[in-house]
């Protein structure tokens, strides 16, 4: 019992087994039925992915397709092996789960690039991973579309670095022509593989691992900032992506600096992430409470640091990031108290218009509220918060979105509030803590039912008819 009322107890659901081989076959099931879905959903969408798409879009199509036919094809295979006796059970059991994840990767995969939106214009780490490539910051400005700051007679596009970093290898070969959309939905699917996985870690049943997972993948924007692909969008779903994954280790092993890596990358996606260091420090702790293995986090914190610091110096001659201060020069204060309630009403209130056009609910590019696109997230209000884990992981969610809370532009143009998404990792595990003795109830099944289907909706109606309905 004193284990179960540490803080360390928190960190998982208590009273679920470890995997037994009935547990380990029903996985490969699971496994089995999302490669099957993946199989299903590329055969439908074929004919239009193959008259309408560019040909780096057929190849990551048929990629996808075949690792769905490859993957339902060995699940037999996988379970036999499955079933074997083993003196390792540990490692039968991690082969069965990486399945798992592998299978959750390649859904996702299928339903990311069948409902991927055209290549957007908006490909500004493209052109800073072409700058990198050639030996300078500064990016070569298109004709349209990419937000800049002007210094000193060059143009520096205003993102982190780390997105750009990422592409490096396929930049070289694409050069600018390099579908920036194909990243961002192949970065999103891992995003969910590793909600997966996290979700594995904490122990939750079967059952709850595949709809908390449907949730993050289908039922929030993710959907959404994966299919656009530009360069909001990406920014939004690297630092998910390494979010997701030191949660995953959180729950997890809780190695020190795995932790501080993902930690400290994800901040070079997105920089409010750098608010949440401490949390981080202070949640890894909770799990390993051992001041040697904290200082573990440092090299991570350190290098993104010196990235941050680098970048900065070579373009500006600056510790700090003046891009800011450079971009929209005619917005004199970029952030303050004043932008609060227009970005509130955003967060929490901004519907979608309806008028006598089909298919009469619209949604609009100014954005719409978290709870009009995921009311799954309310759930993330139900863990109890006089326990250290949830309290953090909420503080957390809201100081990291603090800056955007302050900023001058809501984040037009925009479906749902795509300025808060880095934060959807945190409320995500949330959610999961919230869940009664670690199982699904009613209530959690309609409200990710009503996310999916509010999310879907979304995705269909700006892929054909793009934002509003006027």
């Amino acid at each position: 019992m004193g284990r179960l009322n540490s803080p360390e107890a928190d960190f998982g659901v208590a009273g679920i087994p470890d995997k037994s081989a009935k547990d380990q076959a029903e996985l490969v099931s699971v496994a089995r039925n999302f490669f099957i879905f993946a199989t299903l959903i590329v055969a439908l969408a074929a004919p239009l992915i193959y008259h309408y798409n560019l040909r780096q879009s057929r190849i990551l199509f048929w990629s996808v397709g075949c690792a769905a036919l490859v993957g339902w094809a060995s699940s037999s295979i996988v379970r036999k092996r499955a079933n074997l006796p083993s003196r390792d059970i540990g490692l039968t059991e991690r082969f069965v789960e990486n399945w798992g994840v592998l299978a959750i990767f390649v859904a996702f995969m299928a339903l990311y690039s069948t409902t991927m939106y055209a290549p957007t214009p908006f490909n500004a780490h493209v052109l800073q991973a072409y700058a990198f490539l050639h030996g300078h910051a500064w990016i070569d400005l298109p004709n349209c579309c990419i937000e800049h700051a002007p210094y000193n007679g060059k143009f520096y596009q205003i993102h982190p670095p780390l997105p750009a970093i990422l592409l490096l290898p396929f930049v070289a070969i694409w050069g600018n022509d390099t579908n920036q959309t194909i990243a961002s939905v192949t970065i999103a699917a891992l995003s969910v593989a590793l909600a997966w996985l996290m979700l594995g870690r904490m122990k939750f049943t079967l059952n709850a691992r595949v709809w908390l997972t449907i949730f993050f993948g289908a039922g929030t924007i993710l959907w959404h900032e994966a299919a656009d692909g530009g360069s909001w969008d990406l920014t939004m779903v690297v630092a998910v992506a390494f979010t997701m994954a030191g949660l995953a280790e959180l729950f997890g092993d809780a190695r020190p600096g795995i932790i501080g890596l993902t930690a400290g990358l994800a901040a070079l996606a997105r920089y409010d992430l750098v608010l949440v260091w401490p949390i981080w420090t202070l949640l890894t702790y909770l799990k390993r409470p051992s001041l040697r293995e904290l200082r573990w986090l440092a090299p991570g914190f350190v290098l993104a640091a010196l990235i941050y610091v680098g970048f900065n110096e070579v373009r500006y001659g600056s510790f700090f990031d003046r891009t800011i201060v450079l971009f929209a020069p005619d917005v004199t204060q970029k952030f303050a108290i004043r932008y609060l309630p227009n970005n509130l009403y955003t967060l929490l209130f901004m519907a979608p218009s309806l008028n006598s056009r089909f298919p009469y609910l619209h949604p609009e590019g100014g954005g719409q509220a978290l709870i009009l696109t995921s009311p799954a997230f309310l759930l993330a209000l139900r863990p109890s918060f006089r326990k250290l884990v949830p309290s953090a992981l909420m503080v957390a969610a809201v100081i990291s979105i603090i800056p955007s809370l302050l900023y001058y532009s809501n984040g037009f143009v925009q479906f749902g509030t795509h300025h808060y998404v880095h934060a959807f990792p945190f409320l995500f595990a949330l959610v999961a803590l919230g869940l009664p003795s670690g199982k699904t109830d009613q209530l959690t099944r309609v409200l990710i039912g009503y996310s999916v289907l509010l999310i879907a909706f979304g995705v269909w109606h700006i892929m054909i008819w793009g934002f509003g309905g006027g």
